[in-house]
């Protein structure tokens, strides 16, 4: 603290405790972001670090562990609605084919 050689007028020192107040409560702002941003920093790189790494580590666990060949057979129940899927189409067509037959032989 500086120390003058002459007394502060009332005025001067409501002045100097506004500007403290002000300044404490400049202080304190700054301190509630910090404490705001520092959770956010971590947060933003820990989520970045997983962003990068994560594939490279999925796709080097999938092949260390040689599943691909259990991981890429087809399920049974997919296997069934494909099938059903087919026949829906085979028939469809043979439908549409016969409709065609129909309406061009009445024209």
């Amino acid at each position: 603290m500086v120390q003058t050689s002459r007394k502060l007028t009332p005025r001067e020192k409501r002045d100097v405790d506004i500007i403290r107040r002000l300044i404490s409560s400049y202080f304190l702002i700054v301190r509630k972001n910090i404490q705001d941003s520092v959770p956010k920093a971590v947060m933003h790189n820990m989520v970045n670090y997983v962003k990068d790494h994560l594939q490279s580590e999925l796709v080097g666990q999938l092949y260390v562990n040689e599943k691909v060949g259990d991981l890429l057979t087809e399920s049974h129940v997919v296997a069934q609605k494909r099938d059903d899927a087919q026949k829906m189409l085979n028939a469809l067509q043979s439908a549409s084919s016969i409709i065609s037959e129909i309406s061009s032989s009445h024209m």
